[in-house]
């Protein structure tokens, strides 16, 4: 005998009625939940650069024969010309040529952004941190949007590679969140908010490391606000692209991600940083094991809403095959009705192929 159609569709409303009370409950761990794969979907160019392998160098043939054709045709009064030419020694890696080429004409050219930014960069390349950060800064000051703004995460990297060890490992490049990258806890990267203008002492009254207290922010800080800034994930993306050895750029990008609330890939930045050398290696493979950790449990709560989904599928694939057959049944049962009423009028049966 068939179930009753309204048994039917009152078990239905209870188990979604069920499920939303699921949802409800377990709204706190669905975002953390989420797959290394559906935050690649959602952050597909973060994730790139996460876990992506760094970019093959590019092809010499092309770039010597770009030198040699420079070279023969000089044009020493051009500053464009000795950018050229710097520039394609640093796309060899060749920092050191490039560095001889344009500091004799530094003075003289000395208003061109180009020859400051290419300087800066042979000097950052060479490990002349605090040198490359003096020449990017000239730059800025010639051209504040340069690279669509970004330059300036370029200058934030150099100000922290200048400092020695132990004030790398005190702060994050990216400084506005050196405060909240030493409190302790798990929640400490949940608090990664606070906006503080430029001048104000940055790092509160707790911490890890005591020493804070005394650090004076890098001087970039009292020019912009990198933690505000509307470009800060093309700018921790374009340094850690333009620098794929250096570990303090996947530490931004994890706490970025951890912001973001992307666990998974904010564990592989840790994770990255951590086998590049960082020297907040200890700090971090923390976090790393505390995001795993969180992420498993957080994905074992989730098995009774999976449940609560499939009864909710079964039943209503139920449902759906009882009103079929009722309806069958009822297409039949009047068929059959009319059948009789015209046997009674002495009409011919109706004939379907007629």
């Amino acid at each position: 005998m068939p179930v009753p159609r309204r048994i039917s569709l009152r078990l239905i409303l209870q188990i979604f009625v069920f499920l939303g009370y699921g949802m409800d409950s377990l709204h706190a761990c669905v975002w953390d939940s989420d797959t290394l794969l559906s935050e690649r979907f959602k952050k597909p160019e973060m994730a790139k650069v996460i876990l992506g392998a760094p970019a093959e160098p590019p092809d010499p043939k092309p770039l010597r024969k770009r030198i040699e054709e420079l070279q023969s045709h000089p044009r020493r009064d051009d500053p464009a010309w000795w950018n050229d030419l710097a520039g394609a020694h640093l796309r060899l890696g060749e920092a050191k040529e490039a560095a001889a080429l344009l500091e004799p004409v530094l003075a003289r050219f000395s208003g061109d952004y180009g020859i400051h930014a290419n300087l800066g960069t042979a000097y950052h390349l060479m490990g002349r941190y605090a040198d490359a950060a003096h020449e990017i800064g000239r730059d800025l000051e010639l051209n504040p949007d340069a690279h669509f703004g970004l330059e300036r995460y370029h200058l934030a990297l150099l100000q922290y590679l200048a400092h020695d060890a132990a004030w790398q490992r005190r702060h994050v490049y990216v400084d506005e969140w050196t405060w909240g990258f030493n409190r302790p806890g798990m929640g400490r990267y949940g608090q990664l908010r606070g906006k503080l203008a430029p001048g104000d002492h940055p790092y509160g009254e707790y911490g890890e490391f005591p020493e804070l207290e005394q650090d004076a922010p890098p001087a970039y800080r009292f020019q912009w606000d990198l933690g505000s800034d509307p470009h800060l994930e093309q700018g921790i993306l374009y340094m850690a692209t333009l620098n794929p050895e250096e570990p303090a750029c996947f530490v931004v990008l994890g706490l970025h991600s951890l912001h973001q609330q992307d666990l998974n890939l904010a564990a592989k930045a840790f994770e990255r940083a951590i086998r590049l050398g960082s020297a907040q290696a200890p700090e971090l493979q923390k976090e790393a094991d505390d995001l795993h950790r969180h992420i498993r449990q957080a994905q074992l709560e989730l098995l009774p809403l999976f449940v609560l989904i499939g009864l909710a599928v079964a039943a209503t694939g139920y449902y759906l095959f009882d009103l079929t057959r009722r309806l069958r049944y009822h297409r039949q049962m009047l068929a059959a009705e009319w059948e009789r009423k015209l046997e009674r009028s002495g009409l011919p049966p109706l004939n379907p192929d007629s």
